[in-house]
């Protein structure tokens, strides 16, 4: 009975290490984005992190995208890791965040 639990500490704690990741480094790969909730939701919307779409952002912004590079392969590795229900719990925290930012700005 215990491993379902532990399956799902694990899982928020890996969520909560991206969040984190995304927090930190977020700025510099979506800086000038026209959405950067629609950028967030298609590194994340497959099965697996969509490496090529984030390193064309990272090569789009001059001289501060190779100091993200290292962190944002890491957080990619984190959430190809993660278990398909913790995956689908970051697409819904990203989405729960977008409406939460498009409330305040009313």
């Amino acid at each position: 009975m215990a491993e379902p639990l532990d399956k799902a500490v694990r899982g928020c704690a890996a969520t909560r290490e991206l969040a984190r990741s995304a927090r930190a480094h977020g700025a510099l790969l979506l800086a000038g984005a026209a959405s950067p909730h629609e950028e967030w939701m298609s590194l994340v919307w497959g099965p697996r992190f969509d490496r090529e779409h984030a390193l064309g952002l990272l090569a789009s912004r001059p001289g501060g995208g190779a100091a993200a590079l290292p962190a944002v392969m890491a957080a990619a590795d984190r959430f190809d890791s993660l278990a398909s229900e913790t995956k689908r719990r970051v697409r819904r925290l990203i989405l729960r965040h977008e409406q939460r930012t498009l409330m305040r700005a009313v």
